[in-house]
Order: C-alpha cells, then structure tokens, then sequence
C-alpha cells in the first residue's frame, strides 16, 4: 500500500485514539499503534520518516523516555533522508508544502526530544500523574450518573484493571486516587480498597515512579491509613 502524507498521519492519529478509546494509556495507545503501522521492510521514505515523527511528537506528551527509546528515535530522525522524500513529491505522494513541513517536524521534534527527561523504567504504563486525572475524571462521569459508591468502585477497578495487572505502580495509585476521593466526597473506603493500599510493598514499584511521585504517592498512602 502506497501512502499520501495526510492519510497515514490521519490514519496514525485515529488509531491512537481508538486504543485510548478502550482504556489503554497514551504511552501504551501510541506503542500499539506504531508496531502496526512499522515494518523494517518499509521502503518508502516518507512513510519511515512520518511513522517515525508521529511517535516521537507524541512521545513527547509523557512526561519522561526511556533511554534507549530515546537514543533509537534521535538516530532514525536523524537519518530520514529529505532528498529521497523530495523525489516522491513526482508521484503525487505529497506535494511541496507538505514535504516543507515535515522537514520543519523533523527538526522540531528532534530538538525537543533531546531534552526530554530520562525514564528508568521501559514499560510503557499509564504514568502517575495521567491515571490519577483519568480515575478522577471517570470518577464524577459515574457521579453524573447516580450511581453509589460500590458501583463507582467496581466500574473504576474494572475500567483500569489492565493497567493495575501490567504495573504495580498503576494498581495502587488508582487504588490510592479512587480512597482519596472516596474520603473527599465524605464516603467511607471499603475494605478492599483498604486493604489493598495497606498491604501493599513500594519497593514492588522498582523504577516506574520518578522521586517526586514516589514521595506523593507514599504521602497519599500515609493519610488514607491514618
């Protein structure tokens, strides 16, 4: 199959958000999307060098990138050859404004890249501050709906519990968002919840939290057991 440039971007962008649709991360949606649409058979320059500045510009919407990520994303930028992709702009592929244009993306993301913070953990994962607002969002969308408390509980583990099974660093900061909220609106946590949070191990985490996360989280376990 032969790509025009505004399609495949069309295309990528719609498959992103249709595994976010189904309630996996960004990190996980844009990682998904980009090993179906990657091949390293791909001879088309234009279609390498989108698929690769589609992943990278939306790298840049986590908070931090593994390294090794990071260093395979700066190279393969690097090495799109605009000369080749220009070429294809005689086969209606694309047309001067946008060969233009990924050139600038190419660049501008390549900048932006290099100062991205640096993740230990590779995993990719719902990040800390991402699923706090996603359980809090989803949160007052059950409210909006009459519905009491076990049922918010039950439909909130049951919407993330991909994310919960994958990392523990994603089960017990939903576990803690969903008690803390619990304990704002004036409800009491059921034992489950308790339960989990207070048998939970932090050295479990390992390398998926950065020091500021791990300190706000291990500060939101300290005031829902107290």
């Amino acid at each position: 199959m032969t790509w025009q440039y505004q399609d495949l971007i069309d295309e990528f962008y719609l498959d992103v958000e249709k595994y976010k649709n189904e309630y996996y991360s960004h990190d996980e949606a844009i990682n998904i999307t980009f090993n179906e649409f990657y091949s390293e058979n791909i001879v088309d320059e234009m279609e390498r060098a989108l698929i690769y500045i589609l992943y990278a510009e939306l790298s840049l919407q986590n908070p931090r990138i593994y390294n090794k990520t990071k260093q395979v994303l700066l190279h393969e930028l690097e090495s799109i050859d605009l000369n080749r992709i220009r070429s294809q702009i005689i086969d209606g592929q694309l047309n001067q404004e946008q060969f233009e244009e990924i050139s600038i993306r190419k660049d501008e993301v390549i900048k932006k890249l290099k100062l991205m913070p640096i993740d230990s953990c590779n995993q990719a994962r719902w990040y800390y501050t991402e699923i706090r607002n996603a359980v809090s969002n989803f949160y007052l969308e059950l409210v909006a709906q009459n519905m009491d408390r076990d049922e918010i509980i039950d439909q909130v583990l049951s919407r993330y519990k991909r994310g919960c099974d994958r990392t523990p660093s994603v089960k017990i900061t939903v576990y803690i968002t969903l008690a803390e909220i619990l304990l704002k609106n004036n409800q009491t946590i059921s034992k489950k919840i308790i339960d989990e949070i207070s048998g939970f191990k932090m050295d479990s985490i390992n390398e998926e939290l950065s020091l500021d996360e791990l300190t706000d989280l291990s500060r939101a376990v300290k005031n829902v057991l107290e």
